[in-house]
């Protein structure tokens, strides 16, 4: 892991020289986006979307991506799917994706309340952990410990909730650092019972009160520290609450947390990355530049024939794409390079980028 007071070293010196990569930018610093999906549904022809996915990254300058699942609380029709059905872009595109799956195993963890796990339920969940890995499966996930329902994902976009020390998410956590594997999160953090926003109101999902989980996430943190945890999301997420500083909070107490940043669009409260100039804010370059090597990208799009089905500022839009492209090339070299890509690579043990 890199020291923080080496890169505080070397993003001073290249700020005080006043010119080249730090002052400009460092456009063409090559990216690996970790959370990626299919948009299915009644067309789920993937191998169309991973067509468009590869244009879209070509555009932008992504080298890599990591394919998942969404986090399903059932197995919903065409909408669910698995490592078998993502193994194709595998051999379709060598080199440029990698799998990072979760789907069945956040069916089993929200399907089993958690004094009726048993311990033929964690046999069968162990098993699937394994099959899943075997596949060749780069980590877990995407996990929903809670996930808030959004009113513009239509009125079955799902609310999911389970206490982050559910017994199935820490025998997880186990299996996941015996094999050294990351486990990607989709957490809205709530630090206390809060009552729902009135911009998540017109969707009956959400329950009208939304309750704490931050305590319960701690837990699972301190489980195993051999675990290494990717929050999802960062940057831009519904609920407002991972402001820079409590950001800074999580990730000096626990040294096996991570996050990734989502960064569809931008905002003037504190918890969005990017104001609504689209800039990224000085709290925000700080935070990063103090730790470089704890961020990753992961721009939570989903794909289809056409491109970006969601994950834009409007279908078939790749903005949020642009909006990663702008954050790195906006940083410090040093900073830009590990944030881009060499935080990924060294967390799931991906190959190395082969460069131009």
């Amino acid at each position: 892991m890199f020291r923080r007071s080496v890169w505080a070293c070397a993003v001073w010196a290249l700020c005080a020289l006043g010119h080249g990569a730090a002052a400009q930018g460092t456009p063409g610093v090559p990216m690996v986006d970790t959370h990626n999906h299919f948009q299915a549904g009644k067309d789920r022809n993937f191998v169309a979307g991973l067509k468009a996915a590869l244009r879209e990254m070509d555009r932008v300058g992504i080298a890599r991506m990591l394919l998942m699942p969404p986090p399903l609380p059932q197995e919903q029709g065409p909408m669910y799917h698995d490592i078998e059905d993502l193994q194709f872009a595998l051999k379709d595109a060598p080199g440029r994706v990698a799998l990072l799956v979760g789907s069945s195993l956040n069916v089993m963890i929200h399907s089993v309340a958690p004094q009726d796990v048993t311990e033929a339920v964690k046999a069968r969940f162990a098993a699937r952990v394994k099959a899943i890995l075997d596949q060749g499966a780069v980590g877990l996930g995407e996990i929903a410990i809670h996930h808030v329902s959004i009113p513009a994902m239509g009125s079955q976009h799902a609310y999911e909730f389970v206490p982050a020390d559910h017994p199935l998410m820490l025998l997880m956590a186990d299996l996941a650092a015996e094999r050294g594997v990351p486990i990607d999160l989709h957490m809205d953090l709530v630090p206390e019972d809060m009552p729902l926003p009135a911009a998540l109101r017109p969707n009956p999902l959400n329950p009208d009160t939304l309750p704490a989980n931050a305590e319960a996430f701690k837990r699972l943190l301190r489980h195993n520290p051999k675990t290494r945890f990717v929050w999802s999301h960062v940057g831009f997420e519904p609920l407002l609450t991972r402001q820079p500083q409590r950001v800074r909070e999580w990730l000096k107490a626990f040294p096996n947390l991570y996050m990734s940043f989502r960064l569809n669009r931008g905002h003037a409260h504190p918890a969005a990355a990017l104001g609504p100039d689209g800039q990224l804010k000085p709290a925000w370059m700080a935070l990063v530049t103090e730790f470089a090597d704890r961020f990753l990208l992961g721009s939570d799009s989903f794909y289809d024939r056409d491109g970006v089905a969601r994950g834009g500022l409007e279908p078939g839009s790749n903005q949020g794409l642009r909006a990663l492209r702008n954050f790195i090339d906006a940083l410090p070299l040093p900073v830009a390079q590990a944030v881009a890509h060499g935080n990924a690579i060294r967390l799931y043990q991906l190959p190395p980028l082969t460069v131009p």
